[in-house]
């Protein structure tokens, strides 16, 4: 009789303890998983911030586009500054390195363009 009362007091304890371990895993596995959940919506509103994030970077940069076109800076510079595309006749290009000192004349020289020092009796010369 001693051994039977023996093992009613162990199966006694181990029987509550085995029920508390089985509540406590799976209230830990709902835990974990209502864990997961969380991080899963948190992870979706991020990812649609960085989707809205890269929309509105994408349309600063086309509205960058927009305000650094030529046509764009050469109203500006029009309208505000005064500024003008300069005459054909006025541009002088000149090509390849020059080797001494460069005169201008009124006369025409071999590009069609006047050098200003035909007064002088200069042309212009490389």
């Amino acid at each position: 009789m001693i051994k039977l009362a023996q093992k009613s007091m162990v199966s006694c304890f181990l029987k509550p303890l085995f029920v508390v371990l089985l509540l406590g895993g799976i209230f830990g596995i709902v835990w974990l998983r209502s864990g997961i959940l969380t991080m899963e919506y948190t992870i979706s509103e991020l990812e649609s911030k960085k989707m809205e994030r890269l929309r509105a970077a994408k349309m600063l940069l086309a509205e960058r586009a927009v305000l650094l076109s030529m046509q764009k800076v050469e109203r500006t510079a029009v309208r505000t500054l005064g500024l003008v595309f300069p005459d054909r006749t006025r541009v002088v290009l000149v090509k390849g390195a020059a080797q001494g000192p460069l005169k201008a004349s009124f006369e025409k020289n071999r590009y069609g363009f006047r050098d200003e020092s035909a007064a002088e009796g200069g042309r212009f010369t490389r």
